[in-house]
């Protein structure tokens, strides 16, 4: 008789916490704001947050612009922080320019999670990222496996933006040690900077023998400069993000290669960190997420 008092006990204890959980993560509402909307390597982030927030029972608020622009970026952290949603995911335009609309949020005990590029500010708690210098590393040192001689043009991101100097950093330094020049020329992830840029140094420089872009789609932009110069057979071109354009310019010999990031986990991981966050319960500082190179070799297992 008393054991099975305290198994309905028990029972009823736990239905009691299970409605509570359930209730209380059904108010909660957390708010998205990504690089933006115009990108696929993004879309693929958000829609992987959206999904995992609806799992979970979460109103899930995608406030993204349609470009990159970072004040409306810092302008959408701040109608959400007006809004008094209970977290925020930012995947930052610009990684500087949120030190204000963070001290608010800090002092409204709003939890913020940064995906894809860090932000320096204490009330960033967690920032789940590919592991972009290891990565890029990954690239620099394919880029050397592929040229004997001659110079590696990097075309980066914006200036002091922690995941391009990451990337940058990567192939730069596998560049060096391994003898070759390395060119660095920032293009504020701009694929008609991507193309200017490739043409300019191409006739310039005949010795180039390699380019890195950044992102998957100045990548693109460099083989078009690459093909429009009659160069694309004796270049080495490797992005960064394994978009699906990009695959198609793998198997088609164009573009060399790229690394895939892994999207879809990087915005789950976000909401569920962020979530606990809100919960109050210990989350990683930083969930590090694996690089992985695709060539023409391994393409079609990506596509």
């Amino acid at each position: 008789m008393i054991i099975s008092k305290l198994k309905r006990f028990a029972l009823t204890a736990t239905l009691i916490a299970a409605s509570s959980v359930s209730t209380y993560a059904a108010d909660l509402r957390i708010a998205y704001t990504g690089f933006s909307t115009d990108n696929t390597f993004w879309i693929g982030v958000a829609n992987a947050a959206a999904a995992q927030a609806e799992k979970m029972g979460v109103e899930f608020i995608d406030m993204t612009a349609s470009s990159p622009d970072a004040a409306a970026q810092k302008d959408a952290v701040d109608r959400a922080i007006n809004m008094g949603v209970d977290g925020i995911i930012i995947g930052s335009v610009d990684n500087r320019a949120f030190d204000a609309s963070l001290d608010m949020a800090a002092a409204k005990g709003i939890s913020v999670v940064a995906v894809d590029t860090g932000i320096e500010h204490d009330q960033v708690k967690s920032l789940v990222q590919t592991d972009n210098l290891a990565a890029a590393s990954i690239a620099g040192d394919y880029i050397v496996s592929q040229i004997e001689s001659g110079t590696i043009l990097i075309l980066g991101g914006s200036a002091g933006h922690q995941t391009g100097n990451a990337r940058r950093d990567g192939v730069l330094n596998a560049g060096e040690a391994a003898g070759h020049e390395v060119i660095f020329h920032i293009c504020d992830w701009a694929d008609a900077c991507a193309y200017e840029t490739t043409v300019n140094f191409l006739q310039s420089n005949p010795d180039i023998s390699a380019i890195f872009a950044a992102w998957d789609p100045g990548a693109l932009a460099a083989v078009s400069a690459a093909n429009s110069l009659g160069r694309t057979d004796d270049l080495v071109i490797v992005g960064f993000d394994g978009n699906p354009a990009n695959l198609v310019s793998i198997a088609a010999g164009e573009q060399s290669a790229t690394i895939k990031q892994d999207n879809v986990r990087m915005g789950t991981e976000a909401v569920i960190n962020l979530v606990g966050l809100i919960n109050g319960d210990e989350v990683p500082a930083f969930t590090p997420i694996d690089g992985i190179l695709i060539t023409s070799e391994n393409v079609s297992d990506f596509q």
